[in-house]
């Protein structure tokens, strides 16, 4: 349980931005190489299974909760592999960190994406998530012969997809699987729902063929980076990944996301709070490296940036940070081995053990299935 043992069912949980606690915090890592703002060195080659699994394994070592795998269907240059398939590669190469692939709604179909995820969340035993883009952000209509439409559009689409996505991960209860020999009986018919969705862009029966994510619902990450896409992240995602210069932006967008989440009427709690950083620790060592297009700069000593990630983590009620390198490194960067350290010195990253599934690990309950029907209480039998 996320809230305190000090708080009672029936007293209201304070606004979360009023709550100025020095919470420990989860770490992310943008892995991001080829998208244009950042670049890698000579000594590490996207491409490569071996760096590839070396750099996951150093991030998990280090005590990453989660590795966020991005992806551009609309940039021609340099190539890239694709989010999920490079997900699917690291989940039998590590145990712990939970990877998040990108996947972009205005050029898939909801039913791909969702038995994507599912499979995922199912080969990583629950370490799975899903980072959502749009075309907003990242257009290539061209590429998939659409025209060019407004970005409430694109927003619309993802929305219908998102609903789409969460009801197919419930179409499966969890006790559908019975697998009684003496019986023959391999599955719980009834437990299995088609889901009937006709919307405005899709027409979806369900059920998904895939069984339901260990998780129960796949983790969905959203950048948030203005308005929209801050009502989007407070009514769908379980982490907001807060992307703005300064510390006031960073709150606004806050403020925006958890707006939204209470209209959704969402619990603000279920949603986690990110900001994206990017950390420059002494000489600018990556002089020429591109710059990220909208981050939070800290800089200066190791103890100088832990100064600056609590004081930004406390003026924002922050659940985490997603590190953005301008450059990814072929061994454990300065963060890495010099950052994190003082940051657990300090007790502000999250620790214990590190088993589980990803929702775990981030505090996060396992939601209940929306098929499921409880079971009808007892008639009272008071006179």
């Amino acid at each position: 349980m996320r809230r305190s043992a000090r708080w009672s069912q029936q007293q209201p949980w304070p606004d979360r931005t009023e709550i100025k606690m020095a919470k420990p915090l989860h770490l992310g890592f943008l892995y991001a190489p080829q998208s244009g703002y950042q670049t890698h060195d000579e000594n590490f080659d996207p491409l490569n299974p071996v760096h590839l699994t070396t750099f996951a394994r150093d991030l998990e070592g280090a005590g990453f909760a989660f590795l966020l795998i991005d992806d551009s269907v609309g940039r021609t240059e340099p190539a890239r592999s694709e989010a999920f398939t490079t997900a699917s590669f690291l989940a039998t190469r590590t145990r712990h960190i939970g990877l998040i692939a990108a996947a972009n709604t205005s050029y898939v179909e909801p039913y791909n994406v969702t038995r994507l995820a599912a499979s995922l969340d199912h080969v990583t035993h629950g370490r799975a998530g899903w980072l959502v883009s749009t075309g907003v952000v990242d257009p290539a209509g061209a590429n998939y012969g659409q025209t060019a439409v407004a970005p409430a559009v694109h927003y619309e689409r993802a929305s219908e997809i998102l609903d789409i996505a969460r009801r197919l991960w419930d179409s499966w209860e969890d006790g559908a699987f019975i697998r009684d020999k003496q019986s023959g009986v391999f599955v719980d018919g009834s437990k299995i729902h088609p889901i009937d969705h006709v919307g405005a862009s899709f027409s979806v029966k369900g059920p998904l063929n895939v069984a339901r994510p260990p998780q129960g619902q796949v983790i969905v990450a959203h950048r948030v980076a203005d308005e929209r896409s801050a009502e989007f992240a407070g009514r769908h995602a379980d982490i907001a990944i807060l992307a703005a210069e300064t510390a006031g932006d960073i709150a606004a967008l806050r403020d925006n996301v958890l707006a939204a989440a209470r209209g959704a009427r969402r619990d603000e709690q279920h949603v986690l709070l990110f900001a994206e950083i990017v950390s420059v620790i002494g000489p600018d060592h990556a002089a020429g490296a591109p710059k990220a297009p909208v981050a939070h700069y800290v800089s200066g000593t190791p103890t100088e940036i832990a100064d600056q990630i609590e004081a930004l983590a406390n003026a924002v009620t922050l659940d985490g940070l997603v590190v953005a390198p301008r450059v990814v490194r072929s061994s454990p960067d300065a963060f890495s081995r010099d950052v994190i350290p003082e940051l657990a010195r300090r007790q502000r990253l999250r620790s214990g053990d590190r088993s589980g599934t990803l929702r775990e690990r981030l505090g996060l309950a396992r939601p209940g299935n929306i098929f499921e029907h409880k079971a009808p209480e007892p008639a009272s039998t008071a006179a």
